[in-house]
């Protein structure tokens, strides 16, 4: 049996039928999809053959076939894009590259790179700054000093030190209770504070709500504006659909509607250390410190909204970092081998979330 680790939501977890599934993964094993190459698009992007860029086309539809044959449970979509060519794109389950996708909590990485936008065109002056200057002194009904000192570093972190905890449904700001209330920004920054910001992470979603008001206040542009000018126009991505709070504000915690092919340019974009095109969008410095460790959430390494992990396969250490959504959407980043992956599913709340790590673990870094 493969060592799996179970996890819930948006880390890692499988079914017993993809442990049974990723075992009997081998290149013996006959395909019956045949490989073919990725629609060319006027999208943006180059496409080319997995041959051209050294991939093993074998393996690669050896996983095609085993999430066809539901193996790999309700997978929506699978794309790999190796040395900045999209190599593969297949879609299962009557959808299609025209589908905007709910990608829930993967929203939050997108909420990074537009936080780093605005601290790049000095709109943010540093993450450094605290939250309190950014919001009406009404807006903090429990404003006490350990209060005044969390910054946007620690939203961007999840150490704000407020009573918000989405891991504990009795927790005063978990996701449950903020989507009651008529102002999730306003709502969460009145949270009591459980511990002084900066010192112990917990996983909050509103604090992510938080950070697109931040935006807002700090550009003068509604985060749809914000994110069109700066994103999604000069990324060619289209259509998105922004989930809104009650307020009629951008959500930026979550629920962003994409198409897999534009999660995909995030990535890159990422990989790129911020260019797309010869474009600087975001800064190089931004993309390393949103990417490397800044704290462990549970249990794993995170950074600014944005995961890490490594795989191994024959021994050799692959260390990625990824953008995670309740389900199973997921931009998967491997510098080392000039590498992203996106695969988005309909696994909501299921032990299913997490199987594109047995999709790259068993299937795609074997055939490279």
């Amino acid at each position: 049996m493969i060592p799996w680790m179970l996890l819930s939501r948006s880390v890692l977890s499988v079914s017993l039928a993809g442990l049974l599934g990723c075992s009997q993964l081998t290149t013996d094993a006959p395909a019956t999809y045949t490989y073919r190459l990725p629609d060319q698009l006027e999208d943006g992007w180059s496409v080319a053959s997995l041959q051209s860029q050294q991939i093993n086309p074998k393996p690669i539809e050896q996983l095609t076939d085993m999430i066809t044959t539901e193996q790999y449970r309700n997978i929506h979509s699978l794309l790999i894009i190796k040395n900045g060519k999209l190599v593969y794109e297949n879609y299962f389950g009557g959808y299609t590259q025209t589908v905007p996708e709910n990608i829930y909590s993967a929203t939050k990485s997108i909420a990074s790179a537009l936080v780093g936008i605005a601290v790049d065109k000095r709109f943010i002056k540093s993450v450094d700054e605290k939250v309190v200057d950014y919001f009406p002194q009404d807006s903090f009904p429990n404003l006490t000093l350990a209060k005044k000192q969390m910054t946007i570093r620690d939203l961007l972190t999840m150490r704000s030190g407020l009573e918000c905890n989405d891991d504990d449904p009795q927790s005063p700001g978990s996701e449950g209770k903020m989507y009651q209330s008529p102002d999730w920004i306003r709502y969460t920054l009145g949270l009591p504070m459980a511990t002084n910001s900066g010192t112990t992470s917990a996983y909050c979603t509103g604090g992510v709500a938080i950070l697109g008001g931040i935006i807002q206040q700090a550009s003068g542009k509604t985060v749809d504006e914000f994110a069109q000018q700066y994103l999604w126009g000069p990324l060619m991505i289209k259509p998105v659909r922004w989930d809104r709070m009650p307020t009629g504000q951008v959500n930026t915690s979550g629920r962003l509607f994409i198409r897999p092919r534009d999660m995909a340019k995030i990535g890159q974009l990422f990989l790129n250390k911020g260019q797309w095109k010869g474009q600087q969008l975001i800064s190089a410095d931004w993309i390393n410190k949103s990417t490397r460790n800044q704290v462990l959430l549970r249990g794993q390494e995170y950074g600014y909204l944005w995961w890490r992990r490594s795989f191994t396969v024959d021994e050799k250490s692959y260390p990625a970092y990824y953008a995670s959504g309740n389900g199973g959407h997921y931009i998967v980043v491997i510098p080392g081998e000039n590498l992203v992956m996106v695969s988005t599913a309909g696994n909501l709340n299921s032990g299913l979330t997490a199987q594109i790590f047995g999709m790259i673990r068993f299937g795609i870094l074997p055939a490279l």
